[in-house]
């Protein structure tokens, strides 16, 4: 299992690193809203075709009974996340950053439930988690773009890169618990894990990535980059 481990952790680096980078250009250079909406059709794209070619796959053999709960499971996790984030901005929790609160108590979920995802695949099939792993670090670009973004503007350098720190943070903190604490698991329960991770990822895309890209008219660029991401991991996931 130690093997296991220290190989996930290896490929969440890559999540981890992009935060990073994510927050550094958002302090920096923060992209305009059309680059954002592009960003975010691409992660779409990755993160669809990793559902789609590795977990889903790998669900095909179990019964419906287990992949309708592990779903179920997954999706009401997510909408209860999100009735959290929803409350938490207006209720006003976090006193001068109440606008980025709900954001960030979200993400940092988020960030937990995808790394016991990225372990969980690696205890599963080691070449799926790799290509969740991969498909995350995209995702996790964007978020530690959003995350410094919503951050007040006075608030110093070292801070704000904080939270991307703190989202790769989490997701290693996943990456261990998937790993350790549900290794174990085998058969019918890794597929309850792994469907639910699928619909925490569908929900990703349909209610986090692509309802935000759309703040933003469509555009020729922005739908190709869509299909552009998904052909990626899905070419990745043939060779």
């Amino acid at each position: 299992m130690t093997t296991v481990l220290v190989q996930a952790l290896s490929y969440t680096m890559l999540a981890v690193v992009t935060a990073l980078i994510g927050g550094i250009v958002a302090v920096y250079r923060a992209p305009g809203p059309q680059m954002e909406s592009n960003i975010q059709h691409f992660a779409a794209g990755v993160v669809t075709a990793a559902v789609a070619a590795e977990l889903l796959p790998d669900l095909h053999e179990e019964t419906p009974e287990v992949v309708v709960v592990g779903f179920a499971v997954g999706v009401a996790a997510m909408l209860g996340v999100h009735e959290l984030s929803k409350r938490i901005e207006k209720r006003g929790v976090g006193g001068q950053y109440a606008g980025a609160a709900g954001l960030l108590i979200t993400v940092g979920i988020d960030m937990v439930i995808d790394g016991i995802l990225i372990g969980v695949a690696f205890v599963a099939e080691p070449d799926t988690g790799v290509i969740i792993a991969i498909a995350l670090a995209i995702e996790v670009l964007f978020l530690g773009v959003a995350g410094v973004v919503a951050l007040p503007t006075e608030m110093g350098t070292a801070r704000k890169l904080a939270v991307p720190a703190a989202f790769g943070l989490l997701l290693t903190t996943g990456v261990t618990v998937g790993v350790l604490a549900l290794g174990g698991l085998s058969g019918a329960a890794i597929a309850v894990v792994l469907a639910f991770g699928a619909a925490a990822l569908l929900y990703l895309v349909t209610e986090e990535l692509l309802v935000k890209a759309q703040k933003v008219p469509e555009t020729p660029v922005s739908t190709t980059l869509f299909f552009v991401g998904f052909l990626s991991i899905f070419l990745l996931d043939m060779l």
